[in-house]
């Protein structure tokens, strides 16, 4: 939802594959529809759903170098192997300082953008959708303690972790670069990887998140909320296809996302809403009507979630 809006920001970018792995950035934004912060126009992986990248990689990129040092959500998870001392990452308006060798996953669609200091190391990014060849690894994304909060920094002072770590990485590069890359040989790696991180994050002090049949529910409450957000903006709808209450519900979404059903859903149509204005033509009238609004509601809707109207967002961006 995006309430607050941070000072510094760059977005971040990944091809249709869903998986990449780059560098960061920072920026100072004034104005109040400056503010709002953008969807990286490189918010989209390659068909794979994963990429996996040096930050030199990241920087050669001329799309990279026109988003990354500005406020920006991507639709993907980031797993950033830092390498070095000095390193930053600006999260939700706040500087997060890196000392020294350490992993950061930032979950997706968080506000973010990239320190303006060149960073090295490399970066993964993959899509949720990477990770849903089966129920078994679509039940681990969705549980993945790493992965619940809006990021999380590792520390890589253990040589062994490191070491598995780098192996893991290297791995998936050497895959993703290759001719005939196999997305079942990426998704066991980047497994693997998650697991052995989650792992260390445990031995650090980190808590598990608990599992159970809540997972399979999110799971299909998620599918009907992108099957359905477009008509159906009610709680009760969806509690209703799932059999449960919808006082169970928002417990359920509350436990694994941290708000309300009612607020899931929202965020769900505004980041539809921003897309459609930053991507489109479409005009406000065509934007509200491809998500199931009058224009009067949806011009109401947008300025209560973001403090601007659809048209001076458009503008801003």
């Amino acid at each position: 939802m995006i309430d607050k809006i941070p000072r510094p920001g760059s977005p971040d970018v990944l091809d249709q594959s869903g998986v990449e792995i780059n560098a960061f950035d920072e920026l100072y934004v004034q104005k109040v529809a400056q503010k709002i912060p953008r969807h990286n126009p490189l918010d989209v992986l390659d068909r794979s759903g994963i990429e996996v990248n040096t930050f030199d990689e990241l920087y050669a990129q001329e799309v990279a170098q026109q988003t990354i040092y500005s406020d920006h959500r991507a639709s993907f998870f980031h797993v950033i192997r830092y390498r070095g001392t000095g390193n930053s990452h600006w999260i939700e308006d706040r500087r997060i300082a890196l000392e020294g060798d350490c992993l950061l996953v930032l979950n997706k669609d968080i506000l973010h953008r990239y320190s303006k200091y060149k960073c090295h190391g490399e970066l993964i990014l993959f899509m949720r959708s990477f990770f849903t060849q089966s129920e078994e690894k679509s039940c681990f994304i969705n549980n993945c303690s790493i992965l619940r909060n809006n990021y999380m920094v590792i520390s890589l002072h253990d040589e062994l972790f490191a070491a598995q770590v780098d192996a893991y990485i290297s791995l998936m590069r050497r895959e993703s670069k290759g001719e005939n890359t196999h997305q079942v040989v990426m998704c066991n790696l980047l497994h693997n990887l998650l697991i052995t991180v989650e792992r260390e994050h445990l031995r650090q002090g980190g808590r598990l998140v608990e599992t159970g049949e809540n997972c399979g529910q999110m799971q299909l409450f998620r599918a009907l909320l992108d099957e359905h957000y477009r008509t159906q903006k009610q709680v009760a709808f969806y509690a209703g296809q799932l059999s449960v209450d919808e006082s169970k519900l928002s417990r359920m979404v509350r436990t694994a996302h941290g708000i309300s059903a009612k607020d899931y859903i929202s965020e769900k149509v505004l980041l539809e809403a921003i897309r459609l204005l930053e991507n489109t033509t479409l005009n406000q009238g065509e934007i509200a009507a491809e998500l199931g609004f009058d224009l009067t509601y949806f011009i109401k809707f947008f300025r209560h979630r973001t403090g601007v109207t659809p048209a001076k967002y458009r503008k801003s961006v």
